[in-house]
């Protein structure tokens, strides 16, 4: 690379911005919610819309799903108005219908926020940013446990909503509205909400320097709150017991940054990457946003590094802050949307987005994203300055070397997709949830974009591609199975319900997450699902705990149904000890029942009945020796209190 001097760099001819705007801004705005809808498929209540929806019925009835362990000591659903929405609706509607509604709301919420932040952020280049937003993969913390813009009945989609709208508002210069529809967020989810609060503070800091002791006072009125014994705020100065560390520690490695892999950290290498370059091209409105998501995030990891991970506070380790990288995952995918509406015009500009689309691409690898993203960071810097010079010899060579490293991913991930297809066992449906975990996503949706955006000025091809795009949202958006949606609207099992109605008391369903409450109305005994809130809860953490040892003794669940973020292990036995169900029963808290997923030709010695699937149930599970498949076509009913 030679180097020239100090060339003059405002005299080159400015680099022309990749634009999809039409004069009719219907058609990419249609374009880019397609998109967006077919990368965020609905699930049904899965998730952790179980456990709203869980909770609404337990609200409904108190005496049977009310008895359940997570609701009695349900420690978080207080501090958020969601609940109360929920709860009407699913009385109203059902728990099925009402999960879509929510779900669907959400959706529409999200998108359209997400739309306004793009206008805020770039103008005229928003419907790239826009399409970023839609199509990047932004999944933040432990990989594969949060998603923003998800299609469920959580309170999470509808508070990111509110705080990317509130973004927006902020952008175009209405703090007023950007201030209460962060604090609508908050009213949502708080946790969500709070990431908005900060990255708001952050930019009026920026914009007025006086914001800053308002930074500076909110932690020490905190302080002083913990110290006069507020309710709330004395969680701050309360550390964790040893017991009710490890338990979480176990359960919930995902709150503890030290316990996450590499594949949590590549992405917000990237991008940071990302952020940092957009900001030099991004309107003055718009750069002290991008800044202050990143430091947000950042300051958010760090917070529950030190006072999450290293010396435990115990209001810190149930805020989670490092959840605030939500939103400069959110950010980040705007922010490449950005990158490539203006780094499009000149070759070695090109250079630097060919860099940052690497490190997405293999954003799940530490080494690969981070060097791909700190490459283009330093080349765009450096030719900002005028500092290099790459010649057209060098641009075609990194270039080459990029396509290769970008084509060896999707060779790989298309014979990873492959195998999964011819493996898969009969009955295992691979849909657009599965689908879109691969980066071979990416390319697809950016060829799409460029075939939708050609089509903009033919009137048949818009007719065609639109009817593709409506036709396949229709077929392919819902993603539950036959049987979710019986369970879903009870009618699924019938015997087993009728069964199990003769006998009040908890139910222990084997590998169940919320069937017991869907399908049966009744509490769990015993559960993974019960552990994904013991965190808001140390009585419900050591009761969960302690029931789960018991059952991973018995044989009855597996290590990981206790650790499900540590490496997969042994399942438990197909056909459950008789020995273990009998001390279990014969306990002065067993549960009234027990429930058995059950295989082709299995038998259940003592049972009370096995209730066939109308279709089987297909699951792939992770083991030591990789991914194999578990095939339910019954369940059996086995009597555990006289």
């Amino acid at each position: 690379m030679a180097r020239p001097g100090k060339r003059d760099r405002s005299s080159a001819p400015e680099a022309a911005p990749l634009s999809t705007d039409r004069r009719g801004g219907v058609w990419p705005i249609l374009g880019a919610a397609g998109l967006y809808g077919l990368l965020h498929p609905y699930r049904g209540i899965d998730g952790d819309a179980r456990l709203y929806i869980g909770r609404a019925l337990a609200d409904l009835d108190p005496a049977g799903i009310g008895r359940d362990l997570m609701f009695v000591h349900d420690g978080q659903s207080r501090f958020s108005l969601f609940p109360l929405l929920l709860r009407g609706l699913v009385e109203a509607f059902g728990p099925a219908q009402a999960a879509l509604a929510v779900g669907l709301a959400g959706l529409v919420a999200w998108f359209c926020a997400a739309a306004a932040l793009a206008a805020g952020l770039a103008g005229r280049g928003r419907w790239v940013v826009l399409a970023a937003m839609a199509a990047l993969p932004a999944s933040y913390g432990f990989p594969g446990v949060f998603r923003v813009g998800e299609a469920l009945a959580t309170p999470r989609t509808l508070a990111e909503a509110a705080v990317l709208a509130s973004l927006g508002a902020c952008a175009t210069g209405r703090d007023r509205l950007a201030g209460l529809l962060a604090l609508l967020g908050c009213l949502v989810h708080p946790i969500m909400g709070l990431a908005g609060i900060a990255v708001l503070a952050l930019v009026l800091a920026a914009r007025d320097r006086r914001w800053l002791i308002a930074l500076v006072a909110l932690p020490l009125a905190a302080l002083a709150a913990a110290a006069l014994g507020l309710p709330l705020f004395d969680r701050l100065l309360q550390g964790l017991d040893p017991e009710f560390s490890a338990i979480l520690r176990l359960r919930c490695a995902d709150l503890f940054p030290s316990f996450w892999p590499g594949a949590a950290w590549g992405p917000i290498m990237v991008q940071g990457a990302s952020i940092l370059i957009a900001a030099t091209l991004a309107p003055s409105r718009g750069r002290p946003i991008l800044y202050a998501a990143l430091g947000a995030g950042l300051t958010g990891v760090a917070a529950s590094a030190l006072f999450g991970d290293r010396w435990p506070a115990l209001l810190v380790v149930q805020l989670q802050p490092w959840r605030f990288l939500w939103l400069t995952a959110v950010v980040g995918a705007a922010a490449f949307g950005l990158c490539a509406a203006g780094l499009w015009g000149r070759s070695a500009d090109r250079l630097t987005l060919g860099l940052l689309a690497l490190g997405w691409l293999f954003a799940d690898d530490l080494v690969i994203a981070a060097g791909a993203g700190a490459t283009a960071l330093a080349l765009h810097t450096a030719l900002r300055r005028t500092r290099i010079d790459p010649t057209p010899r060098v641009i075609l060579v990194t270039g080459a070397l990029i396509g290769v490293l970008a084509a060896s991913r999707l060779a790989f991930e298309l014979s990873a997709l492959s195998w999964l297809l011819s493996h898969r066992d009969e009955g295992a449906e691979l849909r657009l949830g599965v689908v879109r975990n691969f980066s071979l996503v990416l390319t697809l949706a950016l060829v799409g974009g460029l075939v939708w955006t050609r089509a903009a000025g033919h009137r048949g091809a818009r007719i065609v591609l639109g009817a593709g795009l409506g036709l396949a949202l229709v077929v392919l958006w819902d993603e539950r199975t036959m049987t979710a949606r019986a369970i879903e609207a009870r009618t699924a099992l019938p015997g087993l319900a009728a069964t199990v109605a003769h006998r009040p008391g908890a139910v222990l369903w084997l590998d169940g997450e919320a069937q017991a409450w869907l399908l049966l109305a009744r509490a769990n005994w015993s559960s993974n699902l019960q552990g994904a809130g013991i965190v808001f809860s140390p009585v419900l953490a050591r009761t969960w705990a302690e029931r789960m040892d018991r059952l991973i003794a018995a044989g009855l669940a597996a290590p990981n149904d206790r650790a499900p973020f540590h490496p997969a292990g042994p399942r438990r036995p197909d056909t459950p000890p008789a020995a273990a169900v009998a001390i279990l029963c014969a306990a002065p808290d067993a549960p009234a029942w027990i429930v058995v997923p059950l295989r082709e030709r299995q038998d259940l010695p003592g049972n009370a009945g096995i209730f066939p699937l109308a279709a089987p149930v297909v699951t792939a599970r992770t083991t030591p020796a990789g991914v194999s498949w578990h095939r339910t076509v019954a369940y059996g009913l086995l009597p555990c209190r006289g």
